[in-house]
């Protein structure tokens, strides 16, 4: 599928935020940038999720008006002969968003050999709890108990701040609510992906 987005967007360097998960937050504007630039194809098919995530998408290219490239993709589907529900295996989109997963965990498997890399993410970094299994997969046996490292020191973090707002709570205290969808990336990863 032909969108205007590349996998030459940000790079694992410039995701780096402690208490979110690099790949979750690329994927995450991936997500946004390919809904937003899709226009009709011949082979496009479109998941539940993706079909209502164009629905909401403004889906304005560069020479048309907010909601024309939507409302464009839209016509061709209804062109198409109608078959099922679409999955994920099957939707253009979903296999758009797998394609830069998985580029996003080459590239931070790689960056991880070196050094200074490892050694801020062992002390800084966060992963969520899917794409921390799933980078097992891309870095050297040597590494894997790095990623563990990364993801119990994610989960003892998470889980001392929630005690704390805990009591926070009981106190009329309600601040700190960003704790709640942070926890719920590590546990379940980004919203939508």
């Amino acid at each position: 599928m032909k969108t205007e987005t590349t996998s030459a967007g940000a790079s694992i360097n410039q995701a780096l935020t402690k208490g979110t998960c690099p790949v979750c937050g690329i994927l995450k504007d991936f997500q946004w940038t390919l809904t937003e630039t899709t226009h009709p194809q011949p082979h496009l098919r479109l998941c539940n999720f993706h079909g209502w995530a164009l629905a909401r998408s403004r889906g304005k290219l560069s020479r048309s008006t907010p909601g024309e490239s939507v409302t464009n993709v839209f016509l061709e589907l209804l062109k198409k002969p109608l078959t099922g529900k679409v999955g994920s295996d099957q939707c253009t989109l979903c296999r758009r968003v797998l394609e830069e997963e998985i580029a996003r965990l080459r590239e931070l498997a790689q960056k991880l050999q070196t050094g200074m890399f490892a050694q801020w993410m062992k002390t800084q970094g966060t992963l969520c709890i899917d794409h921390a299994e799933k980078l097992k997969e891309f870095v050297p046996l040597r590494l894997r108990s790095l990623v563990d490292e990364i993801l119990e020191r994610n989960r003892v973090e998470l889980e001392q701040e929630l005690e704390t707002f805990r009591e926070q709570l009981k106190h009329g205290i309600h601040e700190g609510g960003g704790l709640l969808g942070r926890t719920a990336e590590f546990l379940v990863g980004q919203r939508g992906l």
